[in-house]
């Protein structure tokens, strides 16, 4: 069944035209006029207890084995997060305290180097509104004067057992109750109008049947009602919730398009990517070569950036002037990525990667059991990228996926075509 019709009637078109007041961008997620520094941080928070007993000899748990039961409902085929290589028995992960001493070091080369330490994210593992310490992990944070964006499915969002069950509110009371936290924005998934290729991105098949949550696509729209109707809004508009229709597969490619001008006409928006080249992100890669050549899915990828970007010219989102200046983003239409120049990525074990989007010798900088961040952070390739080449902290691309996942001529490509449609 397709829900796009029923989405439409639930939530009217704030911007039939052009989009005054669009904000493209959530707050948190760019550093604004970046300077060569450590602005932001990806971070992994995980459940104390499962920390506890996976950081224990005498336990057999480990983060591995519990990570269908308490830190995820989901089992997307194509999970960057998902690697037992971090949260394998063999690594000591890191407790909340040590995670949060560690934000206290990044603040602190902030400080010394005449700036701000601005903002965290949470990718994973699993769902941070799982977490039983949830509200007291967004207390720190905005005690400390950061902004912290959850990546989230939603489903405690949009269902009453599972909110009940997990943070003992009913699911639109915890929508509200984060709402009401003005340092919390919300990353929010959405693949698909379509209910059965949507359900089927967030469950996998095996000998016992499907595995992961199901009815997913019925929960993510009474979680949608929910946000849409809570103070993350105001008058139809935010900058604190983003849609995230991210990997970018053969399956919805086609219907991405529809996707971000649905968003973006009702105040919201959106943001999307090919696959990581981490975790099960490599596998989707591999079934890919298998679904379609790589010359026609990269033509795809650049019609598919060029027409959003012609569409946020039609709406005023953006300039040509702008979009000319800032370059193509690897998140198409949304503001451009800086944070393999202004940040770094620490996983639960204490790894520290150049950022989500790639995991192998050549992204991970070190470990903070073994080095302070600073000496991690003054040695990477991150932060000379930021001083070596200024427009990097506008726009690094994606150093992650350039030349892998993205063609080397790719960006080009797509500014290219977008100026041919427009008439450039």
């Amino acid at each position: 069944m397709n829900t796009k019709e029923q989405l439409r009637k639930k939530f009217p078109v704030i911007f039939k035209e052009k989009a005054i007041g669009f904000v493209n961008g959530v707050t948190g997620w760019y550093i604004e006029n970046a300077t060569p520094g450590l602005h932001t941080l990806d971070i992994e928070h995980i459940p104390e207890d499962v920390v506890l007993a996976h950081n224990d000899p005498k336990s057999e748990a480990s983060v591995a084995s519990e990570y269908r039961r308490k830190l995820c409902l989901h089992k997307c085929p194509s999970c960057f997060n998902e690697d037992n290589v971090v949260y394998s028995k063999e690594n000591r992960i890191l407790t909340l305290d040590e995670t949060l001493g560690l934000v206290n070091q990044a603040i602190e080369i902030a400080r010394a180097e005449g700036y701000n330490f601005e903002s965290v994210k949470f990718l994973g593992p699993g769902e941070l509104l799982m977490n039983p310490d949830l509200f007291r992990i967004i207390k720190e944070y905005d005690r400390r004067r950061v902004k912290l964006n959850i990546f989230t499915k939603g489903a405690l969002l949009g269902d009453d057992a599972l909110a009940k069950r997990y943070q003992g509110v009913t699911a639109k009371q915890l929508t509200d109750k984060l709402a009401d936290c003005e340092n919390v924005g919300l990353l929010f998934s959405f693949q698909s109008f379509d209910e059965e290729l949507q359900d089927s991105l967030v469950t996998s098949k095996s000998e016992q049947g499907i595995v992961g949550l199901q009815g997913y696509t019925k929960i993510r729209e009474k979680a949608l009602e929910n946000l849409f109707a809570s103070k993350f809004y105001t008058q139809g508009r935010t900058n604190r919730v983003c849609i995230i229709n991210a990997p970018i597969v053969p399956e919805n490619i086609g219907e991405s398009f529809d996707i971000y001008e649905f968003f973006v006409r009702r105040g919201t928006l959106v943001v999307m990517t090919p696959s990581m080249l981490s975790g099960k992100g490599c596998g989707q890669m591999e079934r890919q070569k298998a679904q379609i050549s790589q010359e026609e899915w990269h033509n795809k990828l650049v019609e598919l950036y060029a027409r959003i970007y012609g569409l946020n010219v039609k709406l005023g989102i953006q300039t040509p002037e702008q979009i000319t200046r800032e370059g193509i983003a690897s998140y198409v239409g949304a503001q451009p990525c800086n944070q393999a120049s202004t940040g770094l990525y620490i996983r639960a074990n204490g790894i520290v990667q150049m950022c989500p989007g790639r995991f192998d010798k050549t992204t991970i900088f070190g470990s903070v059991l073994e080095d302070k961040l600073k000496k991690i952070w003054d040695a990477s390739p991150n932060k000379a990228r930021g001083i070596k080449d200024p427009h990097c902290l506008v726009n690094n691309r994606c150093p992650a996926k350039d030349g892998l996942v993205f063609p080397d001529d790719f960006y080009d490509r797509v500014m290219r075509r977008y100026e041919k449609i427009s008439g450039k």
